[in-house]
Order: C-alpha cells, then structure tokens, then sequence
C-alpha cells in the first residue's frame, strides 16, 4: 500500500529564540524552553537532512531512515528494506518543494548537530550546540558564504531573521558569547545577503536582495524597505 507523503518539520518560531537568549543573558537557565527550542531545531535539522539525502540521490525512508530504492521514473514506488513503507517518489520529492529544507551547503553544521545534540546533557551544552547551529552559514569556509543556515531553521524571510540573529540578547550571564555574533557578522557582510542591514532587517540603500533563499538569484521577494 502507498503511504501518505512525508510531513516535514516546520522552522521555529522567532519568538522562542529570542525569548531564550533574553532569559539566558539574564541568568535565567530556562531548561524548558531550552528543550523546546532544541527539540524543535532538532526535528528540522532531521528533515533537512533527509531532504539533502534524497537530492544527492539517497532518499531515506521517513519512518526509519534507512535509505530506500531510487529512481527519477515519474511515479516509481519505493518500499523500505527496513520498515516496509512504500511512497511514491515523485510524491515524496514534491512534499518537499519550496520547503526550504535543501542542507547540502551546510551539511558539516547540520551533522554535527545532529550527531550531537542527542547526548547533551546540561542546559549549557544545549545552548552552545544551538548558539552555534543558527549562526552557521552555508558555504562557511567559503570567500562568499551563502545565505544563513537560520533561513531553513527559523520563521520569517532572510531580513527577519538577520534581524533577529542581530538582536539577540547577551550579557555578563549569558551561557553563550557574543563571539558566535561577531562571527556571524562577519560572514554576513561576505555573504550573498549582505545587502541586507542586518540592524533593520531591511535593504541597504541603493540596493536589492540578490538571492531567494533557495537557489536563484534575483527572483525573491525582498524585505520590506518601509
């Protein structure tokens, strides 16, 4: 029997991520929303994975992970070696589209969280392995990043978010450092978004936004300049 088409993780909401950094740099160690947070990163970054998986040629079964036969063939199904799900190919790589969930050039960050986040055991630890997630970028050993891996992992469009990232509370408590900000910064301004304020959220003047956030350049809509 053909099973229903994936349902992919949805990115985090703004607020949760600022709302723990305004608590940590407080000295408030949040340890639930800190779980909520990571759990919600931690689903997203499984998707995205699957999702890159399959791009390169490797889907992954939704239920197991384990990989599944694969064909370009409009509607081949595939059932799962492991599990026994079967799913329409052509189904599944729909289920995807548009979803911003292609990882392939932040693949080292996403993996790492991935492999670590399930072992952390401090609120400490956790905060780190996300601090560092949504900074990264893709393309980070790159001359010009790409855009900000938080693009695929939070809600809102890339002004939003270099907003948000720009906005985020420290202070003489806070678990995380400021280092992580200036880093990002400095990427951003190499970037392909770097047109972008990231004080603002808005478009430099005289500028335009030169990249949609899934891979053509000069077709997105911008952020707003009001």
């Amino acid at each position: 029997m053909n099973d229903a088409a994936p349902v992919w993780a949805r990115k985090v909401p703004p607020h949760k991520i600022k709302q723990l950094y305004e608590r940590d740099a407080r000295g408030i160690r949040d340890e639930e929303l800190a779980d909520d947070v990571g759990a919600g990163l931690y689903a997203r970054v499984e998707s995205m994975l699957t999702v890159t998986s399959s791009n390169l040629g490797h889907p992954l079964c939704t239920e197991c992970r384990a990989e599944i036969p694969h064909s370009w063939q409009k509607g081949f199904l595939s059932t799962c070696p492991a599990c026994g799900r079967t799913i329409d190919l052509s189904e599944y790589r729909a289920s995807y589209k548009g979803q911003t969930l292609n990882g392939i050039g932040a693949l080292p960050e996403l993996k790492a969280f991935y492999a670590k986040y399930p072992s952390a055991q401090t609120y400490a630890e956790k905060m780190r392995l996300i601090d560092c997630l949504i900074h990264a970028f893709h393309g980070n050993l790159s001359d010009e990043p790409s855009r900000p891996t938080a693009t695929n992992l939070i809600e809102g469009n890339a002004g939003d978010i270099a907003k948000l990232l720009y906005d985020l509370a420290y202070g003489e408590n806070s678990t995380v450092s400021t280092e992580s900000l200036e880093r990002w910064l400095e990427q951003f301004n190499r970037s392909i978004s770097r047109n972008i304020d990231p004080s603002t959220g808005k478009l430099r003047e005289g500028k335009r936004y030169v990249y949609d956030g899934i891979g053509r350049k000069g077709r997105a809509k911008a952020p707003e300049t009001r």
